[in-house]
């Protein structure tokens, strides 16, 4: 029996918050949340425990609000592990491996989790760890080579048993696996997602970490449809074209690609897109459509235009798709200018912003139903509408090609993921 320990124990004195940190908001749930559902997910887990403070534990809140077994923690980190342990060792005596991991590290994922317990062989302990990538020297000046150290950070893996027998809840040491005797430590790598929340920017930090999904344009895996029917808007625009290209060499693809007198993004419905299609139910839709003002043209005079199809369209899309009960596809085109409002395209980069939250927001509830939304979220596109947009030349270095943009919404077609913003980066 493997089980997991969330400390959350902490007073978060560094952080100097009236609410323990763990307990505060992070992109509207609790931090502590995210290592507690994650874990939960892991197939190499059999039981999830958090470890809370005296206050929380007699709440009682948290473990119903998240259905968690709660454990009342001690003075000190060492002093909550080891209360955890007890406890372990008297309602859980068949446990195997035991894992930690902070509640203030709430961006690690399911897959890493697993991985930890999938490479605890032959070895003590699996520890987590960063290198360090800034110069290192003592309090006297002297630098040393920082490659022969390591960040140690949770979650750490141990074998419960020796763990138990040896581990002093009265030592100074924080990182658990300093208390065992030359111990074989396996260390494995984590990344920017084992970020931990020490000071309130850190939260606000997290939020932004959290959302962040790109894809590497030298990475892609440029995979093929075949057996699809797939509803295209925008298809005449410079990355629509591109886009029917690329699907035209695979096999057994239908497109039907309306133009935009046939279905007018500014005034479309469910209805107007049920008759447009008929017998034709899409597999994938996938919106490229856009339109744009520089903000001389009037904010208030472009407002209503530019919100009808750069955000409400894609609903009205997205409810067709419910309307066909069957599993789908949704892809849209968000933009950079959607990650923080651009100087005179006001309207544009608000109406982006706004579908990015709509991808998030309705995610789940579209999941329940089989349908997958996803945005993909392109800097400048080498199209004619970006000249037009910033009423100037743009050097080709700033610009993404279409078929880069193209490759990008294909491999997501392919994918099993939703609810995602999938940023693209020129030269990445």
């Amino acid at each position: 029996m493997n089980i997991a320990v969330v400390l959350a124990g902490g007073l978060g004195q560094r952080f100097g918050s009236i609410v323990h940190k763990q307990y505060l908001k992070l992109n509207g749930k609790e931090v502590v949340a995210y290592s507690l559902e994650r874990l939960k997910a892991c197939k190499n887990i059999n039981q999830v425990l958090l470890v809370v403070d005296e206050i929380e534990y007699k709440s009682n809140y948290i473990a119903q609000k998240y259905n968690v077994e709660c454990v009342c923690g001690g003075e000190t980190r060492n002093k909550s592990v080891g209360n955890a342990l007890k406890y372990i060792k008297r309602h859980y005596p068949q446990c195997d491996r035991i894992m930690f991991q902070d509640a203030t590290r709430p961006l690690i994922q399911t897959e890493y989790f697993d991985r930890c317990f999938d490479e605890f062989v032959n070895c003590d302990c699996v520890v987590s760890y960063q290198e360090i990538t800034d110069s290192l020297c003592d309090e006297n000046g002297k630098f040393v080579d920082r490659d022969t150290y390591k960040l140690i950070q949770t979650p750490e893996v141990f074998n419960f048993n020796q763990l138990f027998d040896i581990f002093d809840e009265n030592s100074s040491k924080t990182a658990i696996a300093s208390q065992l005797s030359c111990p074989k430590i396996r260390f494995i790598k984590s990344n920017y997602l084992s970020f931990k929340i020490t000071y309130p920017e850190d939260l606000f930090l997290a939020e932004q970490l959290d959302q962040i999904n790109f894809t590497q344009i030298k990475k892609q895996k440029h995979t093929k449809l075949k057996n699809k029917k797939i509803l295209l808007f925008g298809g005449s625009g410079g990355v629509g074209t591109a886009l029917q290209k690329k699907l035209s060499q695979f096999e057994n693809i239908k497109i039907l690609a309306p133009t935009s007198q046939e279905i007018n993004l500014k005034d479309v419905t469910v209805q107007k897109l049920q008759n447009f299609c008929k017998d034709f139910e899409p597999d994938i839709v996938i919106n490229t459509a856009a339109i744009s003002f520089n903000d001389g043209d009037g904010i208030l005079e472009t407002f209503d235009d530019v919100f009808a199809v750069n955000l409400k369209s894609n609903l009205v899309m997205m409810e067709f798709l419910k309307s066909l009960h069957k599993p789908a596809k949704f892809i849209t085109i968000s933009s950079s200018s959607s990650t923080k409002g651009r100087k005179n395209i006001t309207n544009y980069s608000a109406s982006k912003s706004a579908l990015n939250s709509v991808i998030e927001s309705l995610a789940d509830e579209y999941k329940k139903l089989g349908i997958e939304i996803n945005a993909v979220v392109p800097e400048k596109i080498k199209t004619p509408m970006i000249q037009k947009l910033h009423k100037t030349n743009i050097s080709d270095r700033e610009l993404l090609s279409t078929e880069e943009v193209v490759d990008t919404i294909i491999d997501v077609c392919n994918s099993e993921v939703y609810g995602k913003l999938i940023h693209i980066r020129k030269g990445l």
